[in-house]
């Protein structure tokens, strides 16, 4: 799959939600030392951003894996990266185990912002 193939979709509502889980992933790179490069400053730029003042898109991939492609608003800068979602992946694997009590089905993952966000003619 090319990228001029994806089918890109822009999240509209819920802006919070993506920059909540950014906020985590941040965090984790940042404790494993992992910030020196260009596109983790512009995600933690990201993450405190305005939701009104950011602009994010999805394309799935894969059945847990996405690429993002965010810009922060007036700047036509876009950074992009792929994404997966872990929190799918082990929803997944307890469905199939029969446990659907378990913690991880109160999470908002990055599946669930795909669903609601809307078809774009994105081109990257």
């Amino acid at each position: 799959m090319t990228e001029k193939d994806l089918e890109w979709r822009e999240l509209v509502n819920k802006k919070e939600e993506f920059l909540h889980i950014l906020r985590i992933l941040n965090h984790y790179y940042e404790m494993r030392g992992e910030t020196k490069s260009k596109q983790f400053g512009f995600r933690r730029q990201l993450a405190d951003s305005d939701p009104n003042r950011v602009q994010i898109f999805f394309a799935k991939i894969g059945n847990f894996e996405y690429q993002v492609a965010c810009r922060i608003l007036p700047n036509e800068d876009t950074e992009t990266w792929i994404h997966i979602d872990g929190i799918a992946e082990e929803r997944e694997r307890l469905l199939t185990i029969g446990n659907t009590e378990h913690p991880v089905f109160s999470l908002v993952c990055l599946g669930d912002l795909f669903k609601i966000a809307v078809p774009t003619l994105l081109s990257i």
